[in-house]
């Protein structure tokens, strides 16, 4: 019986060191640096949703950008999440370049991204734009297209300028005129 004992009790301690599996380590991250409201159980959850949003299954590396804005990166790839609180409850809103990127029809690399107000985001990229706006789903967020794909306006092509003179050749002997 108490082999028995013994062996659930290494068991159980085997799987203390080993981390219990399925969870990715967070080992190098410091929490110090990234951020007043992450914590390991959050990072972890950015790290499966980076995971899969990027479908990169080798580890992440994160870069806080400030505001509770998290760049994550790897496999060739990069996404920008943001951590929004309310009342002790924390979700993650998705990088909406994912979204733009099947709209406008382009790599979410060309996309570029300007926060429009809290909830508000316009996206230009592939000569195109489109704005969009948060929305809450039950515990976690989405972006809406809230405006058409529309082309970006061109510039107008900038005036040719007047043609320079020709010279006269050197054989050539002006002729004086009157006015």
């Amino acid at each position: 019986m108490n082999l028995l004992r013994l062996s659930v009790v290494g068991v159980g301690v085997a799987f203390l060191v080993a981390g219990c599996g399925g969870r990715r380590s967070n080992s190098k991250v410091d929490f110090s640096q990234m951020g007043p409201s992450i914590n390991s159980k959050r990072y972890a959850n950015l790290e499966k949703i980076a995971a899969r949003d990027l479908k990169c299954q080798e580890e992440l590396t994160p870069q806080y950008l400030g505001e509770n804005q998290y760049r994550m990166v790897g496999c060739n790839t990069e996404g920008v999440y943001e951590l929004r609180c309310i009342m002790g409850h924390c979700a993650w809103i998705p990088d909406v370049r994912l979204r733009a990127e099947f709209d406008m029809g382009c790599g979410k690399a060309e996309l570029q991204t300007s926060k429009l107000d809290r909830v508000t985001a316009g996206v230009v990229g592939c000569g195109k734009r489109a704005t969009y706006r948060l929305r809450k789903a039950g515990y976690s967020y989405s972006w809406v297209l809230n405006s058409p794909v529309a082309q970006d306006e061109t510039p107008a092509p900038a005036p040719a300028a007047a043609p320079a003179p020709v010279p006269a050749p050197a054989d050539e002997v002006p002729v004086p005129t009157e006015l």
